[in-house]
């Protein structure tokens, strides 16, 4: 699969977690009406002032589905991540959009080899500059840092 493929993928997969968060539905809900609804969507990108078409590939959002609805406890993660924020506002506190993508990240590395950590990092850091600010997306950074070395994501 290309990156760009793979990119856009995990920009739908962070698009629907943010949804089941912001609705506060169960994950386990709606992949299919999401694919449905979002494939070949218009996603605007405000600040450049431009827009482009969302095709991911359905195998692999069906796979971090699949990953977040049998490899992720929600409230052991939010307790983990807890024990690395250094500032006053618990993970519980973030916006929508940060949690879904901390969700989304850890995701996909409880299903990705270790020396491939760093690509998909890296692509959801970017992906995270176009919806968060920079120091979010440094936060985001450096809290999976912790988590990662933590060893709290082991391949299933």
């Amino acid at each position: 699969m290309q990156n760009y493929t793979k990119s856009q993928t995990r920009l739908a997969f962070v698009q629907y977690i943010f949804q089941n968060e912001f609705l506060n539905e169960d994950s386990s809900v709606g992949i299919e009406d999401f694919q449905k609804h979002f494939y070949n969507t218009n996603i605007a990108i405000i600040d450049e002032k431009k827009e482009f078409r969302l095709k991911f590939n359905k195998n692999f959002l069906n796979k971090l589905f699949s990953s977040l609805k049998n490899n992720i406890d929600k409230k052991n993660i939010i307790d983990d991540l807890n024990d690395f924020i250094e500032i006053n506002r618990k993970f519980e506190k973030w916006d929508s959009i940060l949690k879904s993508i901390m969700f989304a990240i850890i995701t996909e590395l409880k299903i990705t080899e270790k020396n491939k950590f760093k690509i998909v990092l890296n692509d959801y850091l970017n992906i995270s500059k176009s919806l968060v600010s920079e120091k979010e997306t440094k936060l985001i950074n450096a809290i999976i840092q912790k988590y990662i070395d933590k060893n709290e994501i082991i391949k299933t």
